[in-house]
């Protein structure tokens, strides 16, 4: 410890005099002089000795410190030395108290190294957030608890709390199971400002909380100047010390950085707005009333209808910096919604009236972004529930990942929306259970056996023409034929397939069995790239 620190922890008025060469030296222990001692006196100890057991000089390498309980103020040689740090007790003061001072901060120092020694393994472990407070709630012996500014539980470790009948554990048992502060202590925080008086405390803030009736201890985490949660310690087993509030000072700042470990603290649509979205997309069973209730905290009033957008970048994926730079190129589509990044790629849950819904102007802007820095987008289905956020949010990463599966099929200019490619997850799921190839139309089975055994493209005919709604003209277009070649295409299909293709069931059933083959890997079209609008009719 700093012998300056050491000496704020004698008793009051018991110092008369100091001569500090070094107020700042680090001292690790506390011992009467002896005459051997003087002899060779270790730098890091503060000594306690009478005036007349002080050395006359000290070697010039090493520190010498004493705390002189005779009470006698005379001028001594060792003062003129540059190493040597001198206090005088005041007369009439017991020096075995102030030696048991001393000797208690030493032990507490020591305790004090312990549990930030263990603090700082637990943030090292990368066990995450919950494992710390597990630590530190174990090594100070009260629960501790983690809370964001949306009154949600993030972090907490009670011990043995719920096995009492306290109101301490009712309550916190109550709020640990709906994952939230209550009501009714909410509005104690607010009718109180606690929040406030927390922001304006030097330290940990410590109040008798009335609703807990216990004694609390509460810190703010900050993060680049904003309060991303309040960290708490309740009074339970054991009085708070100055050892705990010492420990919990230290305790907010691992808080902190653990925080920082997440993907949060990048570009964001408000470091609480992202950090509630984020929540949304990881948590699997997320709570309407909890939900609503952050909202109105983080005074987020999305409109009725809801999107998951998801850009993605090839790769080791977008940096902080690339997704802060695309989120600020898209800010003309991202009013009224929120956005972070999420496993290296920036996701944004658009909200939008029902009368605009996802427009072509939203459209656009997303090509033109995703273009420029040669991404990919991917686009969930419609949904009115901000709580089915994670599922939308999967339904866009499927829609990247079967968009650029079939973009050798169609170009869909690197926008893919889940409604256009739902059933490539749904083969896919099916696949998992059975031999999907087994569900192929047998009659299509034969054409493409016919086409393997003669070289031909009668496949590759038939699945424009179904791509075209049965067009012949655009059919012939795409493929480069004459009407006439290809309408006799068409005859020699429907003689080895058994059918005219007029009937909607044998038109469905080839398409779907088209799917599985295009998805199994055993068929791929050779005729040129096409966009989704040049399958319409535009005549």
């Amino acid at each position: 410890m700093r012998l300056e620190d050491l000496l704020a922890r004698l008793p009051k008025d018991t110092v008369s005099r100091v001569s500090l060469a070094d107020p700042d030296c680090d001292l690790y222990n506390v011992s009467f002089l002896t005459e051997e001692a003087c002899k060779t006196p270790r730098g890091d100890v503060l000594y306690f000795s009478d005036s007349v057991l002080l050395p006359t000089k000290v070697c010039d390498a090493a520190q010498f410190s004493c705390v002189i309980i005779d009470g006698s103020d005379e001028q001594l040689a060792l003062e003129s030395l540059p190493n040597s740090n001198l206090v005088w007790l005041s007369p009439g003061t017991n020096p075995f108290t102030c030696y048991n001072a001393i000797q208690t901060a030493f032990l507490e120092d020591q305790e004090l190294m312990g549990i930030v020694r263990r603090l700082l393994a637990a943030h090292f472990s990368n066990q995450g957030l919950q494992f710390l407070i597990e630590e530190a709630a174990s090594a100070l012996g009260n629960p501790i608890v983690v809370v964001d500014p949306t009154y949600r539980y993030i972090a907490y470790h009670l011990g043995t709390l719920p096995e009492d009948d306290t109101r301490l554990a009712r309550v916190m048992t109550e709020e640990i199971a709906n994952e939230t502060v209550l009501e009714e202590a909410v509005a104690y925080i607010r009718d109180n400002r606690i929040d406030s008086e927390i922001a304006r405390s030097h330290g940990p803030y410590e109040q008798h909380n009335t609703i807990l009736d216990c004694n609390t201890m509460t810190l703010a985490v900050m993060v680049r100047g904003v309060c991303i949660a309040h960290v708490m310690m309740m009074e339970h087993d054991h009085p708070f010390s100055d050892l705990d509030r010492e420990v919990f000072t230290r305790l907010a700042g691992f808080v902190a950085q653990e925080m920082q470990k997440s993907e949060l603290w990048g570009p964001t649509s408000g470091e609480l707005g992202s950090y509630f979205l984020e929540n949304l997309l990881n948590d699997r069973s997320p709570s309407m009333a909890v939900t609503k209730r952050r909202m109105k905290a983080l005074d987020f009033h999305p409109k009725e209808m809801f999107y998951v957008v998801c850009l993605h970048a090839p790769g080791e994926g977008l940096s902080q910096v690339q997704a802060e730079r695309v989120a600020g190129q898209l800010r003309p589509v991202l009013h009224h919604s929120l956005y972070t990044r999420h496993h290296q790629q920036l996701v944004a849950l658009l909200s939008r009236d029902a009368d605009v819904g996802f427009s072509a102007q939203a459209e656009r802007k997303l090509r033109e972004v995703a273009t420029l820095n040669k991404l990919t987008v991917g686009v969930s289905n419609l949904f009115t529930s901000i709580i089915e956020t994670r599922k939308a949010y999967e339904q866009a990463r499927l829609a990247i990942r079967y968009g650029e599966r079939s973009a050798r099929l169609l170009d869909d200019g690197g926008l893919f929306r889940y409604s256009n490619y739902s059933y490539m997850h749904l083969l896919t799921l099916a696949d998992r259970r059975t031999n999907m190839y087994d569900q192929c139309h047998p009659a299509l089975i034969r054409l493409m056996e016919y086409d393997n055994a003669h070289s031909g493209e009668l496949m590759e005919t038939l699945f424009c023409y179904l791509q075209v709604a049965g067009s012949t003209t655009r059919a012939s277009k795409i493929l480069n034929l004459h009407k006439n070649t290809m309408l006799y295409r068409l005859g020699r299909i429907r003689n080895i397939l058994g059918m005219d293709l007029t009937s909607g069931e044998d038109l469905f059933m080839l398409q779907v069995s088209y799917r599985i083959l295009l998805n199994l890997g055993l068929f791929a079209p050779k005729f040129c790239l096409l966009r989704r609008e040049d399958l319409q009719d535009n005549s």
